[in-house]
């Protein structure tokens, strides 16, 4: 007779839950490392306005409308960035759920996965003891037919 664990079902529905709980961490981590990029992004684009206009400043003079421009312009990056942070603030405390939620499911699953591991060992325990008394047996049946 084989090994049957009578949970097994709830096991992979288990396995189920965590896997769904990781998909949505994964998507949240992917989703940190584009609003990083973005971030890095707009920085560069700041930098890069700020040298043009230092650099454009020191060969000539700069009409003022210029300069109010790349400043209107650096403003508008700043904003971005800052809504930037704000939503990978947001997003971090969502991740921080949201391995939490991935940990509860993987224990949750862990914990039938040992029950099951558990239930196989006795089981084999089993097949060895009946095997061995078998084994026994026969050999009592061999001794004895000797003597006859």
């Amino acid at each position: 007779m084989a090994f049957h664990f009578t949970l097994e079902a709830v096991l992979r529905f288990r396995q189920s839950l965590e896997d769904r709980e990781l998909l949505r961490l994964q998507a949240l981590l992917a989703h940190r490392v584009a609003l990083l990029s973005g971030l890095e992004q707009l920085r560069q684009i700041a930098l890069d306005l700020q040298r043009e206009t230092r650099q454009g400043m020191l060969q000539q003079p700069i009409p003022a409308v210029e300069i109010h421009f790349a400043t209107t312009r650096l403003d508008a990056l700043d904003r971005q960035q800052q809504h930037l942070w704000e939503q990978l603030r947001e997003l971090e405390t969502a991740i921080v759920e949201q391995r939490s939620r991935f940990q509860q499911q993987r224990r949750n699953r862990e914990v039938l996965e040992a029950l099951r591991d558990a239930q196989l060992r006795d089981y084999r325990l089993t097949q060895l003891r009946r095997e061995q008394a078998r084994l026994d047996e026969l050999h009592l049946l061999r001794l004895k037919a000797d003597k006859h």
